[in-house]
């Protein structure tokens, strides 16, 4: 698959793909929790993400630039069960972009949630690491653009 695309005026980036399976673009990002209340309760209290949808399997939070669906690793919603990947917790991280990643770990502190790594820059901007229920890396980052120093 070659990536093809270009910088709007805005900054972010308008990608075009070739090749592959013909897919459309980004739809969501499934994880798989162990415990569905915890989870909800960490992305949609602690981090503000609204409900788009739930029923006793998953919850599905975010909007229209992306959503992460967050369900249980027990069971599915039907007499298939759960996805073959979805047999366990796995390995993954979420990145969501924000404005102060230094005032959103003043805030999880705050509220009790744990921060893996604190604020600090990197080549494509400032970031912080918290962990999830599960453990899971979820990354709050400011984005800059290539070629575009981070702001001080």
């Amino acid at each position: 698959m070659r990536e093809e695309g270009a910088y709007e005026p805005n900054g972010t980036w308008n990608r075009s793909y070739s090749a592959g399976v013909g897919t459309l673009g980004f739809e969501s990002l499934i994880l798989f929790v162990s415990d569905l209340e915890a989870s909800r309760a960490f992305y949609v209290d602690g981090l503000g993400l609204p409900v788009m949808f739930e029923d006793d399997i998953i919850v599905v939070v975010g909007g229209p630039t992306g959503r992460v669906v967050l369900h249980r690793n027990d069971r599915g919603h039907d007499e298939r069960g759960i996805f073959p990947a979805g047999n366990g917790v796995g390995g993954a991280a979420l990145r969501l972009v924000v404005e102060d990643p230094d005032e959103c770990e003043r805030q999880a502190e705050e509220i009790g949630l744990t921060v893996l790594w604190p604020a600090q820059e990197a080549t494509w901007g400032r970031f912080v690491v918290l962990a999830d229920p599960d453990g899971r890396s979820v990354v709050l980052a400011r984005m800059t653009r290539p070629n575009q120093p981070a702001p001080s």
